[in-house]
């Protein structure tokens, strides 16, 4: 059963009123990082928790670009609001499986450090349902566990997969 939520522009990076922050140096261009997470390359290796991923629509993938990704607990319906490759990669959660959030976004930026090294800083910005804000010290935790296990696992599935 999907719930929807209110669907997100890149305006709620700065007005949500809730935010989990999480930020890694890999060692692969930004260009490559950017490439791994659009593609979803290896995802089921270094994605915590992950099963599939459907996209709604033929390659290549940008702006206003749809996809649905399933992990173990529940399933996201995705909406790119930002596609520069190397740069940023912004989506909207416009629905979901378990009725956590009103909105929801993720917001990831890569930086360029040195030659072949990037900085990724990944941005959870989320408003939660009434009936979720009881639980939010408990579910930040285990949602804030699962996107840094996926950081951690994508810095060590690029470093392992230099060349897609």
């Amino acid at each position: 059963m999907w719930f929807p939520t209110t669907p997100t522009e890149l305006d709620f990076t700065t007005s949500s009123p809730n935010k989990m922050v999480f930020d890694a140096i890999i060692e692969a261009t930004p260009d490559r990082v950017f490439d791994i997470f659009a593609k979803g390359e290896g995802q089921e290796t270094w994605f915590q928790d992950f099963k599939a991923v459907r996209w709604h629509g033929p390659e290549p993938h940008s702006v206003g670009t749809t996809r649905d990704v399933v992990l173990k607990l529940l399933t996201v319906k995705e909406r790119f609001v930002a596609w520069d490759r190397g740069e940023r990669l912004t989506f909207s959660i416009d629905s979901i499986t378990l009725p956590l959030v009103k909105r929801m976004m993720e917001d990831l930026q890569f930086e360029a450090v040195g030659e072949k090294g990037t900085r990724l800083v990944w941005t959870v910005h989320y408003e939660l349902t009434l009936g979720m804000k009881p639980f939010h010290p408990v579910a930040k935790m285990i949602f804030g566990k699962m996107f840094r296990a996926s950081l951690d696992g994508l810095v060590k599935y690029a470093a392992a997969h230099q060349h897609g």
